[in-house]
């Protein structure tokens, strides 16, 4: 695919190009944009953990676009319907949290709701997540455009 605008001409990549990842690797201005470009190889931007009780696993807790340098994540959790309303939730959620600033060495961890999530709202608020904005009509469900909704916590406010 490629897209041309006057002089200029932006092709789509199926693989690495050379002269792209020489840029990366040399460019100043990059670091600003995307600190990933940096990170060692192997280096995680995903963390995925499990959930057990009782030997079967009930949900999961996910580190997502992990930031490094900057020392942020995004965190997510899903429970089984049937384990939710019960305190796994906030208990589970609070231990990553634990691990992500005191293990990881995190300064903030972000989170997104949806709207309509009126349970998960209420769970992240009582752990200290402060709302910091909204994606308008972000979340297409149902026939429906969604807000999200933006919390962040930082290390100082959770501990």
């Amino acid at each position: 695919m490629v897209i041309k605008i006057e002089d200029l001409t932006i092709k789509f990549l199926r693989e690495e190009d050379e002269k792209l990842t020489g840029l990366l690797e040399n460019s100043d201005d990059i670091m600003n944009m995307s600190e990933v470009s940096y990170y060692p190889p192997k280096m995680p931007t995903e963390m995925k953990f499990k959930i057990e009780k009782d030997g079967k696993v009930i949900g999961s807790i996910v580190f997502s676009r992990i930031r490094w340098f900057n020392r942020k994540s995004e965190i997510s959790i899903i429970l089984k319907k049937e384990f939710q309303g019960k305190g796994y939730g906030k208990k589970s959620l609070k231990a990553a949290m634990d691990f992500a600033f005191n293990k990881m060495n995190l300064h903030r961890l972000e989170a997104e709701v949806y709207e309509f999530n009126n349970v998960s709202i209420k769970l992240i608020e009582s752990l200290g997540f402060k709302k910091e904005g909204i994606l308008r009509e972000a979340q297409y469900s149902k026939g429906k455009y969604w807000d999200i909704i933006r919390y962040g916590i930082l290390r100082n406010e959770f501990e």
